[in-house]
């Protein structure tokens, strides 16, 4: 009974101990990478790194770290003096100089009423995942936009209108409506080398665009983002 005891108490203690050498690791790395993403970023604020305890074993005997998260409250990006909320997920990141990522995916989140007061149509408001602007004499009716893009250009698209509470869907209208609205909000985006547009979706929160790549120097993405 006083061995399995002692065995207990010993285990117990050995996880205790690599659980706050794990912990301590993963602090030192995160801060690291916050540090490193702040000199890149000066402008940036609100600057939180993560990374998985999981993955520290591995992240202290290899050259590269396996995954992290970080996320940055606010920050203008190139071309804009716009604050946006960034979201970034990082694999396979090299500790030497200069510091490649194998994989990197941004979401950046453009605040709800910035996309309002910048939206050319009146009575501009986000209903859902659409931007619903008023229409026709007097602004009777309700048209209901969503966010699209090509390249690096994005735009909104005419999804339906609603007048007198009867939905006519984009499809019956002139296609002349769909490309003066979309003449009206189209956005040119300074889209980093080596990063691609993939996606854009509005939720309450604001506008989200979403820009992935592969093998990136995180220097050189500092001063274009």
């Amino acid at each position: 009974m006083k061995k399995n005891s002692l065995a207990l108490v010993a285990s117990a203690s050995a996880f205790a101990l690599f659980g706050g050498g794990a912990l301590t690791a993963q602090t030192l790395m995160t801060s690291r990478i916050e540090k490193r993403i702040n000199s890149e970023l000066p402008k940036a604020s609100g600057i939180s790194a993560s990374i998985p305890l999981a993955d520290i074993p591995q992240n202290l005997s290899s050259d590269s770290i396996k995954s992290a998260k970080i996320n940055i409250d606010s920050y203008a990006l190139k071309g804009s003096a716009t604050e946006s909320a960034i979201a970034i997920s990082v694999k396979n990141i090299s500790k030497k100089q200069p510091t490649i990522v194998g994989s990197l995916d941004i979401t950046a989140t453009i605040p709800a009423a910035t996309i309002i007061k910048s939206a050319e149509f009146e009575n501009a408001q986000i209903v859902g995942n659409t931007l619903q602007v008023s229409v026709g004499a007097g602004g009777l009716g309700q048209a209901k936009l969503i966010p699209k893009f090509s390249n690096n250009t994005i735009y909104f698209q005419l999804q339906s209108i609603s007048i007198f509470g009867s939905e006519l869907p984009a499809s019956t209208l002139p296609a002349d409506v769909q490309s003066q609205i979309k003449s009206r909000s189209v956005r040119e985006l300074n889209v980093p080398k080596g990063l691609k547009l993939k996606s854009v979706s509005l939720s309450p929160k604001g506008l989200s665009v979403n820009l992935r790549g592969t093998n990136i120097q995180l220097g050189k993405l500092g001063s274009s983002l």
